[in-house]
């Protein structure tokens, strides 16, 4: 063998293993996640609690106000089976009070009519648990019927934006002694899905539910409707998580998702890693975690592949998130 015919053969070997190492390196990097639907879904959770009242019409003006794609909102039925946004299926006299500044007691609203209900006073008590709130005096409770007619005329005021999205979860009576029934749950769920129907906003309307069995009852009312998967967790699996345990607690609360086919799961955002995303984009399951606050959280979850985040703050969701 000439020198040269060995250089071209040395030249060659060495070519083969860079190939081989540049191959190994490409088959072992991490595949970034990317959203389902392209980009995150920026959700004001109960419009935007931590700047204006929860889950009324200023709140949600100011998620909108702040670039929101969705509307997050909680919604429990009343005694003459009219469907509120409030957040606890009783009254919260942290919050709430009567028109004339006299205090309330919590009741449920199971046995208050809308009548009721338009009482109150639901924007002039600052919650303490968030500095940043600006009270909004004489706000009212409204409906779900009120909250899409509002949305209508905000959406006329700019009709060169995209359309607001909404995420609607169902509130159902406390009672420890016994759960939920069905027929409170498919009540629930057929009053609703005829609100959305009514609105014409099937297309670009969630419902989720910590009480997965609801999710199918919206299903068979509306196949179009998309429903979420809500999950929690306890002080012990939050620590166990912090501490980068938990596996089988967020497989768990996939195969939920999956059994009652949910098009998206919705955890506290602990659950959330690379790899829990990464599994459930591979069933075509979106992830929404809440409730997310802190900015540093919030870029986190973006580079974990997040399809949505749904914040009490949607000035810091806006700017934290690049869109």
């Amino acid at each position: 063998m000439n020198s040269k015919i060995k250089v071209r053969f040395l030249f060659e070997i060495l070519f083969a293993f860079l190939l081989s190492v540049a191959a190994s390196s490409c088959a072992s990097a991490p595949v970034l996640n990317r959203p389902l639907q392209g980009n995150v879904d920026l959700q004001g959770h109960r419009g935007a609690r931590g700047l204006k009242p929860e889950n009324t019409w200023p709140a949600f003006v100011e998620a909108i106000r702040h670039g929101m794609t969705t509307l997050e909102l909680d919604t429990v039925l009343t005694k003459d089976k009219k469907i509120v946004i409030h957040h606890d299926s009783e009254t919260n006299p942290a919050i709430c009070q009567k028109k004339d500044g006299s205090e309330i007691v919590s009741v449920s609203l199971y046995e208050l009519t809308l009548a009721e209900l338009k009482q109150l006073d639901c924007g002039t008590k600052k919650n303490p648990k968030y500095p940043e709130q600006q009270p909004v005096p004489g706000t009212e409770l409204i409906t779900i019927d009120e909250f899409f007619k509002l949305v209508s005329e905000e959406e006329k005021k700019n009709p060169g934006k995209p359309k607001l999205k909404f995420n609607i979860e169902t509130k159902f009576p406390k009672d420890d002694r016994s759960p939920v029934s069905d027929e409170i749950m498919k009540e629930h769920a057929t009053l609703l899905v005829q609100a959305v129907e009514k609105a014409k906003a099937v297309e670009r309307t969630t419902i989720q539910s910590f009480y997965l069995k609801v999710l199918p009852f919206v299903k068979e009312k509306n196949p179009k409707l998309k429903t979420s998967a809500l999950f929690s967790l306890t002080y012990f699996q939050g620590a166990m998580m912090k501490l980068g345990f938990g596996d089988g607690t967020r497989e768990n609360a996939l195969n939920k998702a999956i059994e009652v086919k949910a098009d998206v799961i919705s955890p506290y955002f602990l659950y959330v890693t690379k790899e829990f995303v990464r599994e459930a984009h591979t069933k075509n399951i979106s992830v929404v975690p809440w409730t997310v606050n802190e900015t540093e959280e919030m870029r986190r979850l973006t580079d974990a592949g997040v399809d949505g985040i749904i914040s009490d703050y949607p000035d810091r969701l806006k700017h934290a998130v690049p869109q």
